[in-house]
């Protein structure tokens, strides 16, 4: 039955025209339907495995837990409360979910392959309901990956043109709803299924990552192919083996963006900075206890570590510190490990500190792996590097105000005018972390440098999108003639 509330050819166009639908919008509406007939088959096809096939076997014919085991799989516990996890659930876990996660059990059900995803075990169990069609559709889905795509041009209610950052592949979409909300420099986290010379995005994340977080995509995706023992990523790696990753990396990101819309302090790990002590009572020897921990310091040595160690003068250990390292760092490819915390073990005591929450509850879990019942977790107390500063006596007192005012006056602006010039005259020749400390003329000359400088102006050029202050914008044409990028 057809709604009520549908919208006529002849009622007023909703825009705001004052014309009627079928002359203004409604005109433009039926004339992308008629020229992109392929692509409204390829989103018809879609949404017929979806919802008469793949949804109601995992709806129906499934107990709730295979659900919620997969929601535990997919969401980290640390979601922010102001992420819509409604809309999150609907437009990215439920394609996920069907074609991506594996269960890894089988939860009792009969011809139930706990090895493949749930798309793979409908067609198994359900083949004679598909026409030829629906289990093409699901055989190409299932080669699908997810990756990271930045976007390159919007082309107003017809198309995107978007860049794989991880494989190094442009694409261009057939798109509508997309071009009204995504901008020239926008990150999305997506895969893309392409059929009968058809491009469309299926299980796209309702959230778009922040332009910042460009130059760390590079980083992760060069500790991506050290992971893939420096081969070069395809898409077959991208799913079957660095899928879960790649899904941990995104909402790494998400939780940054949502818990702290503006750029902040992180450590190695992209990590929200918090000073963290935990503490622990620890029914185990010092020695002992360094023992069990020396392969969280990726040394074989444990004389070096009893070397240094506090002793009593009877030459009894009182305390030992050591560093907990693990190696690698998936966005500093050239760093041989990570500091992740720091161990100091005492009669009867055991302090981990670390630089974020995320860091502690992996400490926990650690030491309880290594320790069992001979370690007991007391307490955590965790400060923020603001706060770190309050304490500070000696901290001088905001003034804002009177800061605004100087800078706006005439004089105080041509002097900025000035610094300003200075400044980008200088930014060629000089270091910059997110070029891995290059300068722009040095990483030019090279296929990975000048993949770092197009992120580097992308997020320049989304900066200047969202500033009114003309005095801090970059000159990007400039910039990119001198460097010899266009």
């Amino acid at each position: 039955m057809m709604s009520s509330n549908k919208l006529g050819r002849n009622d007023p166009c909703p825009c705001g025209s004052g014309k009627k639908h079928k002359r203004c919008c409604g005109e433009s509406f039926a004339a992308f339907e008629i020229a992109d007939f392929e692509w409204r088959q390829l989103r018809q096809l879609e949404g017929a495995v979806f919802d008469k096939h793949l949804i109601p076997y995992a709806m129906e014919e499934l107990p709730d837990e295979v659900v919620k085991f997969a929601l535990s799989d997919c969401f980290p516990e640390d979601l922010p409360s102001t992420l819509d996890k409604e809309l999150l659930f609907n437009n990215f876990f439920i394609p996920w979910f069907l074609f991506n996660w594996i269960p890894f059990d089988d939860f009792g059900i009969k011809r139930f392959e706990s090895k493949m995803a749930i798309a793979q075990n409908y067609v198994k169990l359900h083949e004679t309901k598909l026409n030829r069609v629906e289990k093409h559709f699901i055989e190409i889905m299932n080669q699908s990956y997810y990756s990271f795509y930045s976007v390159l041009q919007v082309e107003m209610e017809k198309s995107l043109m978007v860049k794989d950052i991880l494989l190094g592949t442009t694409h261009t979409l057939k798109e509508r709803q997309g071009t009204h909300q995504l901008k020239r420099g926008d990150v999305i986290f997506s895969r893309i299924l392409t059929l009968d010379k058809q491009s469309i995005f299926v299980g796209m994340a309702p959230f778009v990552v922040p332009a910042r977080y460009n130059t760390n995509l590079i980083d992760f995706k060069e500790w991506l192919i050290e992971e893939n023992n420096g081969q070069a990523l395809n898409p077959e790696v991208l799913r079957n083996e660095l899928d879960v990753e790649i899904l941990d990396y995104f909402f790494e990101m998400m939780v940054s963006a949502f818990n702290n819309p503006f750029p902040t302090l992180v450590n190695t790990d992209g990590d929200l900075l918090l000073f963290s002590k935990s503490y622990f009572k620890l029914t185990l020897a010092p020695e002992e206890a360094l023992n069990q921990l020396l392969p969280l310091t990726l040394s074989g040595n444990i004389q070096e570590f009893l070397d240094s160690a506090v002793r009593d003068e009877s030459g009894g250990i009182q305390r030992i510190e050591f560093p907990w390292l693990k190696k690698g760092n998936k966005r500093h490819k050239n760093w041989d490990n990570t500091v992740m915390g720091h161990i100091i073990l005492e009669e009867g005591k055991l302090i981990l500190e670390t630089n974020s929450e995320k860091r502690t509850q992996r400490g926990k879990k650690l030491l309880a792996k290594h320790f069992g019942e001979a370690v007991c977790f007391q307490q955590t107390v965790m400060e923020s590097p603001e706060q770190a500063l309050q304490a500070s006596p000696k901290l001088p007192r905001d003034k804002d105000s009177k800061n605004k005012y100087l800078l706006e006056l005439p004089e105080v602006q041509e002097q900025l005018k000035a610094l300003v010039k200075s400044h980008w005259e200088n930014w060629f020749d000089g270091s910059i972390p997110a070029l891995d400390n290059k300068t722009p003329r040095e990483a030019a000359k090279t296929t990975e440098g000048r993949e770092r400088l197009e992120a580097l102006l992308l997020q320049y050029e989304r900066h200047n999108a969202e500033k009114n202050d003309n005095l801090l914008k970059a000159d990007i044409p400039y910039l990119r003639t001198e460097l010899g990028l266009d």
